[in-house]
């Protein structure tokens, strides 16, 4: 029945996951092959849910890395981190390795998408004319025209921008405490990487935390972004959830001396915390600290309070609020919050 629908590609995860479920070993295997040679990923991803060491057995074979490459060089390779979040932890190294650079690779290309150019960081203020200036101010020019009684346009009339560097210090907060196929840890990667594309000209920094936060790149550290992103895959999304605690070292990043630059700390969380006190009475101390509120996972009443709390942490940094809906939306929402600040 289950070879008759993985040829059909008909049917959906669930029920390619009820039909695989009571098969053995060597049957998992022997079908892992049939879905790879009739391109059904939906039916290789559910038979790893049914039995990822069987799955893992037969896609480690080298015969089969030219399917993956495939999948990635077509852009069909949004199941591949899913699949190493699944395999990472018994795997043998080089097949965990293979996956784990596409999945940094998908990580950099998707992010690189997201941000575009970047966010600038250039702020416009308004200058006197010189020959050459780029870019004129022509409501402000008119007005000293008119006020100077429209007799002559003189040199001193015309206003013009200039653009200048903003240097900011950013610390972005996430969330890793428990997740599913690793999908907390996908999103610190690629918020992670949309950050480093569109403030590539301003200083940042990176807090991870659970029960307990730690600092994955400082605001003095300027390593690579492959590497940080490797880190992070490399990482364990397990245990409670202290946001107060990762507020703290975010708090020390910010409040080191290093000139005259706005300091902005950005939060993503779903706000259901479980260690620490209120994360809000911390937020009061930065001086200004957004948040990005995430869906839970599991427990749909868990959704309400921790809207809450990310509101209250929001009010309390004075900062932006902003919900979304699904994991998929954090990078985008991430990008807007940037354009803003």
């Amino acid at each position: 029945m289950l070879k008759y629908e993985i040829k059909r590609k008909r049917t959906n995860r669930k029920n390619y996951q009820k039909l695989s479920q009571d098969l053995g070993f060597k049957d998992i295997k022997d079908l892992t092959r049939m879905a790879v040679e009739e391109d059904n990923v939906e039916a290789l991803m559910s038979m790893a849910q049914s039995n990822v060491h069987a799955v893992t057995a037969e896609l480690q074979k080298t015969d089969y890395s030219h399917f993956f490459s495939k999948k990635f060089r077509d852009n069909q390779a949004s199941f591949i981190p899913q699949l190493y979040f699944m395999i990472r932890s018994h795997a043998p190294i080089s097949f965990k390795l293979m996956l784990q650079r596409l999945t940094r690779s998908i990580v950099l290309r998707s992010s690189l998408n997201i941000s575009g150019r970047g966010s600038k960081g250039k702020s416009r203020h308004r200058i006197h004319y010189y020959p050459g200036i780029p870019e004129f101010d022509l409501e402000q020019t008119l007005f000293n025209y008119i006020q100077n009684g429209k007799r002559i346009l003189r040199y001193g009339d015309i206003v013009g921008y200039e653009r200048r560097q903003r240097k900011r210090d950013v610390v972005l907060m996430l969330d890793t405490s428990g997740s599913m196929f690793g999908k907390l840890l996908l999103n610190a990667a690629m918020t992670t990487s949309v950050l480093s594309y569109a403030m590539a000209k301003d200083f940042t920094s990176i807090v991870l935390f659970n029960s307990e936060a730690f600092i994955l790149k400082s605001l003095r550290d300027e390593r690579e972004l492959p590497k940080l992103i490797d880190q992070i895959l490399e990482s364990e999304a397990v245990g409670f959830t202290n946001i107060s605690g990762a507020l703290r070292k975010g708090l020390r990043e910010l409040e080191q001396k290093r000139g005259n630059r706005r300091k902005i700390g950005i939060l993503i969380t779903d706000g259901e915390f479980n260690r620490g006190k209120h994360p809000a009475i911390i937020a009061r101390q930065y001086p200004r600290l957004h948040v990005i509120n995430m869906p839970p996972e599991h427990k749909r009443e868990a959704q309400t309070r921790g809207k809450k709390v990310c509101q209250e942490i929001a009010t309390a940094g004075h900062g932006y609020f902003i919900p979304v809906k699904e994991f998929s939306e954090i990078p985008r929402a991430l990008m807007n919050l940037l354009a803003k600040i």
